[in-house]
């Protein structure tokens, strides 16, 4: 399970121009830094479910501040991006896209969007993107913990037209894992697998 857009807001998926200084280019680079950032959060949330040393927790704490803080600024800057980009062609705002809020529906309680959570349209697609790959993550170390193995693994990014604006937008995203128990072949030795009878050729003199 991943996390859905609920209530009402665009996550626009129109083309990023390439331009050197341009608004979308810069909006490009600025998404592309929360992305960089949303993996180095993840990293040190797990140092701290890992690392027992005091020292090294508070140190990883203050790294996770820091980081959780310049999210905070990049989402607000692309907000802020958004809302003059509206002033300057003269489109009038839709609400149902400024007031969409995301959450996460699954039953994990380690993961992020537990509360709804408003995130500015240019940075849902990254954000929810994100949020897959924590499932991702943490159904891997569930599947270690409980010894099976990960034989499948896909994340899906989901969009829709929203009903107001007409503008596309980023409706959710679903991790799905499929995990089997691992094989201990210590105790297959000297067996013969039935799936294999008759695929070889045995002669006797």
């Amino acid at each position: 399970m991943g996390v859905s857009a609920i209530g009402t807001g665009p996550g626009s998926l129109s083309g990023l121009a390439a331009g050197n200084g341009s608004p979308d280019n810069t909006r490009q680079m600025i998404q592309n830094k929360l992305t960089e950032l949303k993996k180095q959060k993840d990293t040190c949330e797990n140092d701290l479910r890992t690392v027992s040393d005091a020292s090294v927790r508070a140190s990883v704490r203050r790294k996770l501040n820091g980081i959780g803080e310049r999210i905070s600024n990049l989402e607000k800057r692309l907000e802020n991006m958004e809302t003059d980009k509206s002033k300057e062609t003269g489109e009038e705002e839709c609400q149902t896209c400024k007031n969409r809020k995301y959450q996460d529906g699954s039953d994990d309680p380690g993961v992020s969007f537990k509360m709804p959570t408003k995130i500015a349209p240019a940075a849902a697609e990254a954000a929810v993107r994100g949020h897959e790959m924590e499932h991702v993550y943490r159904n891997r170390a569930k599947a270690a913990r409980e010894d099976k193995e990960v034989v499948y693994q896909n994340v899906t990014i989901k969009h829709a037209i929203c009903p107001e604006c007409g503008k596309p937008y980023v409706a959710g995203g679903v991790t799905k894992t499929v995990t089997r128990p691992k094989q201990d072949d210590r105790f297959n030795v000297g067996l013969e697998d039935p799936a294999e009878k008759g695929r070889n050729f045995n002669s006797v003199a």
